[in-house]
């Protein structure tokens, strides 16, 4: 089947596991590519062309009835304008929309009556995310870094989706967020952290070799980051290093806000919190609504 050429068995897999978030090597576990690297086209909407030079219809809009692998069977007509002459046309806009082909319009008095589908295509009711040159929609993971090699942001993506943890950083490697992702609706947990780091209670400053004292623990270990990682200090290899032996010893980082989603709506536990561990607000939501609100004053009691 590949003439025992390994770059052809190699392409043929990766294009039967795109979509996929469980097959072996599957290149929503595989691929990483720069953020540059990737373009983000609009959700897929109808638009209808008049081209009759004195007057231009107005007011058709159309509804995508989808099947169950939300690729369009037919669209229907929910409303049908007026004054449309006969020279319109319509197209698909949007993420994929190369892959459909509309037949022109139907007219009857000024209104449109149908519009006709001869190929179709999965229907995207939000931005999807390509890699630059791709014709299908990005699986994988999209990485942004600073300048020093610590990344800023790792947001995996499956079909063009958020789809896992996005987690972002910042320079030192402080982890800022941390927000699941279910098929581009926000589901499950979202933890913010304040940007700082908390030294264990029993943290003595300790002094250097050259006699300068060193005030804290994160600072501490920083300089031991230097002298093990020398050129490399910096880069996100090297703060994952100082954030794993800094929690290890006792530091923490101090969570801002703890969030609960189900399918895009807030669902359970939201609370907040001050850069001392308070917390300042505890309220409960039911997809969407919030039953339950309480505020938090630490000055008392």
């Amino acid at each position: 089947m590949f003439d025992g050429n390994p770059i052809q068995l190699k392409s043929w897999w990766q294009e039967l596991a795109r979509d996929s978030e469980g097959l072996p090597f599957a290149p929503y576990k595989t691929r990483i590519i720069a953020k540059p690297a990737i373009i983000t086209k609009a959700a897929n909407q109808i638009i209808l062309e008049d081209q009759h030079l004195f007057w231009k219809g107005s007011g058709a809009a159309f509804k995508p009835i989808l099947q169950k692998d939300g690729t369009v069977r037919k669209f229907t007509v929910t409303s049908k304008g007026q004054n449309y002459s006969d020279l319109v046309y319509a197209r698909v806009t949007g993420a994929g929309a190369d892959l459909f082909e509309l037949g022109k319009p139907v007219i009857s008095k000024g209104m449109i009556v149908a519009l006709p589908l001869k190929k179709s295509s999965y229907w995207n009711t939000e931005p999807v995310v390509y890699a630059e040159g791709d014709k299908y929609p990005f699986s994988g993971v999209v990485i942004n870094k600073f300048p020093s090699g610590q990344i800023i942001e790792q947001a995996p993506y499956l079909s063009g989706m958020l789809h896992g943890t996005l987690k972002r950083w910042n320079e030192y490697g402080i982890p800022m967020c941390s927000e699941d992702y279910l098929k581009g609706k926000k589901q499950g947990t979202h933890i913010y952290w304040f940007d700082q780091a908390n030294d264990p209670d029993d943290y003595r400053p300790t002094k250097t070799k050259n006699g300068e004292i060193i005030p804290t623990l994160w600072i501490k270990i920083r300089e031991e980051a230097k002298e093990k990682f020398k050129e490399n200090f910096g880069t996100h290899k090297a703060n994952e290093w100082i954030i794993f032996k800094y929690r290890s010893l006792g530091g923490d980082f101090p969570v801002r806000l703890l969030e609960h989603w189900k399918d895009n709506l807030r669902h359970g536990l939201f609370e907040g919190f001050d850069r001392f561990g308070n917390k300042t607000f505890k309220d409960e939501y039911k997809m969407g609504l919030r039953i339950k609100h309480r505020i938090f004053d630490k000055t008392k009691g």
